[in-house]
């Protein structure tokens, strides 16, 4: 059951849980004056619908052994970009790709553990086989700030 609108309460748990998303549901329940079964199952509904999820966050700034890189990819995907995106973000190393407006059909952003080899790797061999990608700008990120990520599947043995 997909959720199309979030109501008030909706979004102030979803304001809460990203500040603190180990905060016991009886404290939640406290801070929004309702009941723990109703944020139980506020959280619940909106999990299933795809509107949040609840993950341990790491920030690659402080993990000196792990390159973040943004991609910028222009594609010829003949009508198909969002299967090309969709194919891009299930890659081991993409913390999220997204389409954009502008210079470039979409973006990615990557970690890897690696090195510059694992990322040369990535950008050479791995990325060109998820479609018709004809060109490839890299921005490695040197500092970052207040950049929270879920760790990407490939870093899941790191």
């Amino acid at each position: 059951m997909k959720k199309k609108t979030l109501d008030s309460l909706d979004k102030q748990l979803i304001r809460i849980l990203s500040e603190d998303g180990q905060i016991p549901v009886v404290d939640l329940a406290r801070q929004l004056s309702v009941t723990t079964p109703t944020v139980r199952s506020r959280i619940k509904n909106l999990t299933e619908a795809g509107m949040l999820k609840i993950a341990g966050l790491i920030d690659t700034d402080n993990h000196h052994e792990l390159i973040t890189a943004l991609i910028g990819l222009s594609i010829q995907s003949y009508g198909k970009l969002n299967e090309e995106v969709e194919k891009l973000a299930s890659l081991d190393q993409v913390s999220w790709a997204a389409v954009v407006t502008g210079r470039y059909d979409a973006f990615a952003e990557v970690v890897v553990s690696g090195g510059i080899a694992e990322l040369n790797n990535l950008l050479t061999h791995i990325i060109p086989k998820v479609g018709r990608v004809v060109r490839i700008e890299t921005f490695i990120v040197m500092k970052s700030r207040n950049k929270w990520i879920c760790m990407p599947e490939g870093l899941k043995k790191w």
